[in-house]
């Protein structure tokens, strides 16, 4: 019996998962540059003109990765999509990103590489604006207190920085670690907002 086309659907989809998930590992193993189509073509274990069928490039597998990750970190920070972030919102944010580092930090922790790779930064400038109006919105959610841009450049320091060291290192820090540090941030950011 032939399969239907949400069969079909489905497998591509489940196909090109595979090829990203195998291109992400590595790419945070051997980094962006040092990686080529074939050794994604071996590890994935498909041809690669299946690889071309769902991606033009290397460049936009790289691109499929960081605009994803990206996006769902984005949609963390206005969740309600009406560019106005409230307390409610931010504590939502801390939990959601917790949750994203300790379930998945083999892409944070390839993000963070490629955030230093100038191979990359081409892909991460097309984000740039996306990036801005996070910014922006958080530094709304501060802007009652007289030192928003000193809150916005601290918030965001931690919030890289504890991505940088956890994605890293990630057997430095416990659950319950992870979880009062958690709890300290929200304390920290969330009475400094409206």
């Amino acid at each position: 019996m032939p399969r239907t086309p949400e069969q079909n659907e489905k497998i591509r989809n489940e196909k090109k998962q595979a090829i990203l998930d195998v291109a992400m590992k590595l790419f945070a193993e051997k980094g962006y540059a040092a990686t080529s189509t074939n050794e994604i073509v071996k590890e994935a274990n498909i041809s690669k003109g299946l690889l071309y069928n769902y991606f033009e490039s290397k460049e936009d597998i790289l691109k499929t990765i960081i605009l994803s990750f990206g996006s769902e970190v984005f949609d963390m920070i206005d969740p309600s999509r009406n560019n106005i972030l409230n307390k409610k919102e931010m504590s939502l944010f801390f939990d959601k990103y917790f949750e994203l580092l300790m379930a998945r930090p083999e892409e944070v922790k390839l993000y963070m590489q490629l955030s230093v790779q100038p191979e990359a930064g081409k892909i991460l400038a097309e984000i740039s604006p996306e990036i801005m109006k996070q910014e922006y919105h958080v530094l709304s959610y501060f802007s009652e207190d007289k030192n928003s841009n000193i809150l916005l450049v601290d918030f965001t320091v931690i919030i890289n920085g504890l991505m940088l060291v956890y994605a890293f290192s990630p057997e430095r820090f416990s659950d319950e670690t992870m979880l009062n540090y958690k709890n300290f941030l929200k304390n920290m950011f969330i009475g400094r907002g409206h």
